[in-house]
């Protein structure tokens, strides 16, 4: 079992997006996480608006922010060939575990704490359902066959 893909994949990618966050993730923050090199365009859609954007082409990296207040903010990432989805490359944080500081590590497992928490709370009930259907199950299963 893959956890990227089977858990911390499918926790919500718009969580960092600028739009209606209480606790928006400061782009100068974010950068210090990573282990890679970005290069910020000046040309492109939104540059005239506020609309900022980081790169790193050799990766297939994308950062999109935004300036609110005059500060920059962390808006959404996009990150190799349709990682998290058939449709578009944007990818939350996890999927860059690999270009991650361990303080990023850190910082992402405490930001989305209450999802993650969420997440394995739903899995506990799945489990424990599960089992109380193996044992009705079960006990069917013997009765027929002590009948039969």
């Amino acid at each position: 079992m893959h956890l990227l893909k089977e858990f911390y994949g499918k926790l919500p990618d718009d969580k960092i997006k600028i739009k209606w966050n209480k606790n928006p993730i400061r782009m100068d923050i974010f950068l210090e996480f990573l282990t890679v090199s970005t290069i910020r365009s000046n040309d492109h859609l939104g540059s005239c608006n506020g609309w900022t954007k980081l790169q790193n082409k050799e990766l297939n990296l994308s950062i999109s922010g935004g300036i609110v207040c005059g500060i920059e903010y962390l808006d959404s990432l996009s990150f190799g060939e349709k990682l998290a989805n058939p449709y578009n490359n944007f990818v939350n944080p996890f999927y860059l575990w690999e270009i991650l500081t361990k303080k990023g590590m850190d910082f992402f497992y405490i930001y989305y704490d209450a999802e993650i928490t969420e997440r394995t709370d739903n899995l506990y009930r799945m489990i424990k359902s599960t089992k109380t259907k193996l044992k009705n199950l079960t006990g069917l299963y013997n009765k027929i066959i002590q009948e039969g």
